[in-house]
């Protein structure tokens, strides 16, 4: 019944949709089975989320080479990647927002270059999926993987995956249980092996049931409110944060990214001097994660110009302070 809504959402078909606990677990489906030929490499972006890397870096035993791309001042841009990608490229695997910039990587032109060099493109969409609009056909995503705890507004142990269907075929899953098989009711007292021909193989017993109620309703009021309409509204707040805070002595944008790679998370850096805590924002009614001298703002569909509002008055009067 969730399949459906989850197909939606991201443009695929039901039969290419499966579940699993976490993207580390979804991401090993693929990782672990597809062939390593002689001298392939994967491209990865350096700060990539350790789940993105890890996983490639456990077939380095297998002849895999893990070539990272340098980060810039915590940016990677899509033109880094894919100048650091030649003929020996098995895969380029990111995070289509990167968690620790909020850069969002241009997945057309990726896609479209791995498409076109026979390269499978791996994305990590944790942190934009359910703000950002997701279209795995148009973007010539291979392989899609997302936890559902982040910007589907729901809860830990439950995550969705994409594998194209031409793909499925060859990739064989390590582990199979009693619900990977052709139909699980009919199939219940067969003493052979009926894989089931669509993603549901990579499913091996019962899932996280709340969890999957809880994104049924999450995708449903997503795509009520429409996709296009989601990333718009969301971006144009982070627009008005952006014009807000020009000008500001103590508090900076950081990195400052460009308008067609901005994302639903912005990061603000403040003077080491201010020593400011996330308690300074929740006396204000406003909550941000602080890390040192960091401020990581998320924005959603829930927010409106009001809240944008608070909390650059309130970034204005912390800086007034200091």
């Amino acid at each position: 019944k969730v399949r459906e809504p989850v197909a939606e959402m991201i443009n695929a078909e039901e039969k290419e949709v499966f579940y699993g606990k976490d993207c580390s677990d979804m991401i090993n489906v693929f990782v672990s089975k597809v062939d390593i030929p002689i001298n392939a490499n994967v491209v990865i972006p350096d700060i990539s989320f350790p789940s993105t890397r890890n996983s490639w870096l456990n077939r380095v035993p297998n002849g895999l080479e893990v070539r990272y791309v340098k980060n810039n001042n915590g940016v990677v841009t899509t033109k880094q990647i894919i100048e650091d990608m030649d003929e020996q490229t098995l895969a380029v695997s990111i995070c289509s927002v990167e968690p620790s910039s909020g850069f969002r990587y241009d997945l057309h032109e990726l896609g479209k270059v791995c498409k076109e060099r026979n390269v499978y493109f791996v994305v990590d969409t944790t942190q934009s999926l359910g703000a950002m609009e997701m279209d795995v056909r148009e973007m010539n995503i291979d392989v899609m993987v997302a936890s559902s705890y982040k910007w589907l507004n729901n809860v830990f142990g439950i995550g969705v995956g994409f594998i194209r269907k031409e793909l499925l075929v060859e990739i064989v899953p390590n582990h199979m249980g009693w619900v990977g098989i052709r139909d699980r009711i009919k199939d219940f007292s067969n003493l052979e092996l009926t894989m089931n021909e669509g993603a549901k193989r990579f499913e091996t017993g019962g899932l996280n049931w709340i969890g999957v109620r809880g994104l049924e309703e999450s995708i449903n009021t997503y795509l009520s409110l429409g996709k296009r309409d989601v990333e718009n509204h969301i971006l144009a707040l982070v627009d008005l944060l952006y014009r807000g805070i020009e000008g500001l002595e103590n508090i900076k944008l950081f990195p400052i990214i460009p308008l067609h790679n901005r994302s639903n998370i912005v990061y603000l850096r403040v003077a080491e001097s201010m020593h400011m805590t996330e308690g300074d924002f929740r006396k204000n009614g406003i909550r941000v994660n602080v890390s040192g001298s960091n401020i990581r703002v998320g924005i959603h569909f829930y927010n409106n110009e009001s809240d944008i509002q608070s909390l650059i008055d309130c970034l204005k009067m912390l800086d007034a302070k200091n």
